[in-house]
């Protein structure tokens, strides 16, 4: 059996060896045979979403941004840096904290 993946390699379940997508790969000949015996691989894993804190590292502009405008006394850049920070926090916004209810007071015998 094989799996699918989010790339264009194959692995083999029995071993769990990555088939590169190679026509003059053995594995690969030997996959593209068990796939016109009317086999089908298993689909690739899902992606894992990525948290919001990810999303805005990725999102953030350079703190080289920030620190040049600082040594230059630039108050331009320094604030166009915030807002660009700004910006990032409105698109990625932190998750809501679950709210959960209030224990009931017990009651007094």
């Amino acid at each position: 059996m094989y799996k699918l993946t989010d790339t264009d390699s194959i692995i083999r379940i029995a071993d769990k060896a990555s088939i590169p997508n190679d026509p003059a790969n053995t594995d690969y000949a030997n996959y593209l045979e068990w796939l016109e015996e009317g086999n089908k691989p298993k689909p690739a894993d899902k992606p894992i979403p990525l948290t919001y804190q990810e999303l805005r590292a990725a999102a953030y502009p350079p703190v080289t941004d920030y620190l040049d405008g600082i040594a230059k006394a630039d108050d331009l850049q320094v604030q166009k840096y915030i807002d660009d920070c700004l910006a990032v926090k409105a698109k990625y916004p932190k998750k809501a904290k679950a709210k959960y209810p209030k224990k009931a007071k017990a009651k007094k015998k």
